[in-house]
């Protein structure tokens, strides 16, 4: 399942997802998933929906699948916290797991989503998706096959990087560096070189943007009436001015930066450029981390919805769980978690931060 690359381990299932999977990548996912659950408040959004699907019911046996699951954190504590529940974990590389760490409830499967699901179908009450967009290819069609794994009324949960930085005051994006523009960031350079690099490797990545973006509304599978997207926005420096929650969270995800960038060599290698150039980015990500000149924040995009038909009796109340910029006046702990209700409202972010991406022109790959 797994070859050795320039002193890193990557799969050997998939040549869309290029990340390592070893130790350093491992603690690495680790910082991150502990940031995303902060800014949830907790391990997954649309909390009384989820809760309500996964009541126990006499005769009948929850199940919860969690694609591309990593390090097998997310599924080992769902498994904890719903004991009656079978959880069954999937991803491209053995979890780093010790067989007495994992619950007698859950279980985990070395497979790759690309080649189909057919054997889950009309399975599970809760599927969670995070992380895996890079590496999907056709995305319409997995998003068919995963929403037909669902049971009826049960719910999908996507969550996705959005790989372009944004300012800490009005969310809105920043150039990268290049030659032509050095005052740019080299933060969003890297994130943007690394869109790049999955798409070159075949990933259909820009599907993936506009198709979370967009919600699931349209998706046949889905009723309309149960969908949300959300935009959960998590700081990379320590603005003065932030709350310790904030702050907290930025010292996580700039560890995560600094690491992923090492985690993002052997893939920028393989699509052209040189160890020597990447080393250069790498060093000059962390200068500008330093210094604090440029105060961004990354963007994790999620989209939810249950399928069709969803039970009247016993069914969850839609309920709001963040405010902001949300049609909700209802909000959480954390103060950079936006739910959208409405398509129309999720269309109208994504329009908004695209203003001035029209601006960034990146030199070409080298062949």
């Amino acid at each position: 399942f797994l070859q050795e690359i320039d002193g890193r381990t990557i799969n050997n299932l998939s040549d869309q997802y290029y990340l390592p999977s070893d130790d350093p990548e491992w603690t690495r996912l680790e910082k991150q998933h502990i940031a995303v659950v902060i800014g949830l408040g907790g391990l997954y959004p649309a909390k009384e929906e989820v809760r309500a699907i996964l009541q126990p019911q006499e005769g009948e046996t929850k199940r919860i699948l969690d694609l591309g699951c990593g390090t097998g954190t997310w599924a080992i504590e769902m498994a904890r916290e719903y004991p009656h529940a079978q959880v069954v974990g999937v991803d491209l590389a053995p979890v780093p797991m010790d067989r007495e760490a994992i619950p007698s409830n859950c279980q985990f499967e070395i497979d790759n989503i690309n080649l189909g699901l057919s054997h889950f179908r009309d399975h599970f009450d809760v599927i969670h998706i995070r992380f895996v967009g890079s590496g999907l290819q056709n995305f319409k069609e997995r998003t068919r096959e995963i929403h037909s794994c669902l049971k009826p009324g049960g719910i999908v949960i996507w969550i996705d990087a959005d790989f372009d930085l944004y300012s800490t005051e009005k969310f809105e994006y920043h150039l990268p560096a290049t030659d032509d523009n050095p005052g740019g960031s080299w933060t969003q350079r890297i994130g943007s070189e690394m869109r790049r690099a999955c798409l070159k490797l075949g990933s259909d990545f820009h599907a993936m943007e506009s198709g979370l973006d967009a919600g699931l509304w349209k998706d046949p599978h889905i009723d309309p009436e149960t969908c949300k997207t959300g935009s959960l926005y998590l700081p990379m420096d320590e603005d003065p001015g932030m709350a310790q929650l904030l702050k907290y969270v930025g010292a996580l995800m700039r560890q995560n930066l600094v690491d992923g960038i090492k985690s993002m060599i052997p893939l920028l290698v393989k699509v052209g450029w040189s160890k020597d150039e990447v080393e250069t980015w790498r060093k000059k990500l962390i200068e500008e981390l330093k210094e604090l000149k440029i105060h961004t924040v990354t963007r994790f995009r999620l989209a939810w919805g249950r399928r069709a038909p969803v039970p009247k009796r016993g069914s969850a109340q839609q309920v709001p769980i963040a405010g902001g910029r949300s049609d909700s006046s209802s909000r959480v702990d954390y103060p950079w978690f936006y739910v959208y209700d409405t398509e129309e409202a999720s269309l109208e972010q994504a329009e908004a931060r695209k203003k001035g991406k029209a601006n960034c022109i990146l030199p070409p790959i080298p062949s």
